[in-house]
């Protein structure tokens, strides 16, 4: 049974099978969209109409499980450099928490079992299974876990649409069968940290931050820092300083130069276009900035955590 190997393996093991099958399931989902691109509006207005997740974006776009994917190998590899279980450093990864919110509110909405065809709906399902898993629970209330589901929902995908058969399933899983599960692994995640979360300011806080305070609530810190430069080197994000352009009228924007292959400093009057002045940073410099950044702040500019 496919439950009770997957319960022998690590928690590693079970991880790696989910994003490789998950990866092959993908195109199933990518070419319905591609060839009814007016159907994303149908899931978006599922987002609307659900129960809003804290963090959760209020729209997405046709490439959120594979770019949702894509995160959490990157959280994986990230944690595996660390050194011992990847899973438990993994639990406090706030990049993925953003990944959990969205998935998740869809699903509250009783009309997303009617919107799409089963196989597609499976991928989106098992991206929420393999997020939940890492972040929030091991098991569902069934007592089945979140990883065994995602990757059965994988092969159901892998195997309804002809894209591989069963016995060319089991030999991907056969491939981990050597990667057996230690007796630590489930306390060492339940024990391990979870993401921090922070509440918005409150108005005593805009108060005080209006009359000049430099007040902080949600630091991004300098492992998120890493993922914020990222996202500026290949996804050509920026942040925008709002509060000091409402302090001072002054627009300081941080960024990424692709010509200059350096990070960049932008600063402008808005008020009397008195000077508009640009100097590149250090990624040192850029790191050490943007860790002292608010998280709310970062996700206004647009960065995905």
């Amino acid at each position: 049974m496919l439950d009770e190997y997957c319960n022998s393996l690590s928690d590693e093991a079970q991880l790696k099978i989910a994003l490789r099958l998950g990866k092959l399931a993908l195109p199933v989902w990518d070419k319905f969209f591609m060839e009814n691109p007016s159907e994303i509006k149908k899931l978006n207005r599922l987002i609307e109409a659900a129960v809003h997740v804290q963090g959760g974006k209020s729209q997405i776009d046709i490439n959120f499980p594979g770019r949702s994917l894509e995160k959490i190998k990157r959280s994986y590899e990230n944690a595996k450099k660390k050194g011992g279980l990847p899973l438990p450093g993994m639990k406090s990864d706030g990049t993925l928490s953003t990944v959990l919110a969205t998935s998740m509110q869809p699903l509250t909405n009783p009309e997303w079992d009617e919107t799409f065809p089963y196989s597609v709906r499976l991928v989106f399902t098992l991206v929420w299974n393999i997020v939940t898993w890492i972040l929030m629970r091991r098991r569902t209330d069934a007592d089945e876990t979140h990883i065994y589901i995602a990757i059965n929902q994988a092969a159901d995908v892998l195997m309804s649409e002809n894209i591989l058969t069963a016995p060319q399933i089991n030999e991907i899983l056969e491939e981990y069968k050597n990667e057996t599960r230690n007796a630590d692994e489930d306390p060492a995640w339940e024990n391990a940290p979870k993401v921090k979360t922070h509440d918005s300011l409150e108005p005593d806080e805009i108060y005080r931050k209006i009359a000049g305070e430099n007040i902080v609530k949600d630091a991004c810190g300098s492992e998120m820092a890493k993922e914020i430069l990222r996202q500026m080197r290949e996804e050509d994000k920026s942040y925008w300083d709002e509060w000091e352009e409402y302090l001072s009228g002054t627009c300081k924007t941080y960024s990424y130069n692709k010509e200059k292959n350096s990070f960049w400093f932008s600063e402008a009057d808005v008020i009397v276009a008195s000077f508009f002045n640009q100097y590149p940073m250090t990624e040192e410099a850029m790191m050490d900035f943007i860790s002292g950044v608010s998280l709310s702040d970062l996700r206004k500019s647009g960065f995905d955590i």
